[in-house]
């Protein structure tokens, strides 16, 4: 079983062990054809300038990834820059650095690559056609308000108010995590260093991210609400109790993966 990788103009490795490729900005890892068995239909699709998935306008600084099983021409629409496209019998989609996330998600197996450094998460069976459409953003961040306050009137706190300057933060939030796998980038970098006079009276920030084979935007938000990840404490618990009134709301999904962003202020 070997994994290859193509590059223009180069020739195919000739071992598995060998590396020929360079980074994963550089255009399309080969996969053979009986290497998995799976035949693969380019997962989410490639997102559009206006934000994919997620329906609002990426930032140039946090530019849209089409994210796991998304559809790919090169690697540097997938993720952060360990994340590879990948290619199958004539069908390009993205694959997702074994290590990200503390390992692949179910359904997803880590494979070594024979002409690139990288190890990726490959879909056992192959990615599946992607789920429909998710709606309006307004409509998700409206639906996802009303979880957390669902979840806050059980801890006996008051409800979350919207503010549309937040949920710009988060929005812009959660695509940057999607672009570079980390977490809290924006806050740390325009809000730390300037606390408590951050923008929109921002003072905290909660991101999750999801992955799983045939993600769509139900499960992204319920599982993303009740994942644990530092010990058994769920992603919701931490804000619950927040002293604060204002939320903003970030959400994209694209391929089989999707990332949360909340501002509170």
């Amino acid at each position: 079983m070997r994994w290859r990788a193509v590059w223009p103009g180069a020739l195919l490795c000739a071992f598995a062990v060998s590396a020929c490729g360079s980074r994963a900005g550089d255009p399309v890892v080969r996969l053979d054809s009986a290497a998995d068995g799976g035949a693969h239909d380019g997962g989410g699709g490639r997102p559009a300038s206006g934000g994919g998935q997620g329906g609002a306008a990426a930032p140039a600084e946090a530019r849209a990834p089409s994210g796991l099983c998304g559809a790919c021409e090169s690697s540097d629409e997938c993720g952060d820059p360990n994340d590879a496209c990948l290619w199958q019998d004539g069908v390009n989609f993205c694959g997702r650095d074994c290590e990200e996330g503390f390992g692949c998600p179910d359904g997803y197996t880590c494979t070594e690559l024979a002409n690139s450094p990288l190890e990726q998460c490959v879909p056992n069976e192959g990615c599946r056609k992607p789920p429909p459409a998710p709606p309006p953003l307004a409509e998700i961040r409206e639906y996802l308000l009303a979880r957390v306050n669902a979840e806050r009137l059980d801890w006996g706190r008051s409800p979350l108010e919207p503010m549309p300057c937040l949920d710009e933060l988060a929005q812009d939030s959660a695509l940057a995590y999607a672009q570079t796998d980390k977490r809290f980038g924006k806050f740390v970098r325009e809000c730390d260093p300037i606390w408590p006079n951050c923008t929109c009276g921002w003072s905290a920030e909660a991101e999750v991210a999801i992955a799983r084979l045939g993600l769509d935007w139900l499960d992204a938000i319920e599982l993303g609400l009740g994942s644990t990840r530092d010990g058994d404490e769920r992603f919701i618990e931490p804000f619950l109790d927040l002293d604060v009134t204002h939320v903003g709301i970030g959400f994209y999904i694209s391929g089989d993966e999707a990332w949360v962003a909340l501002s509170f202020a």
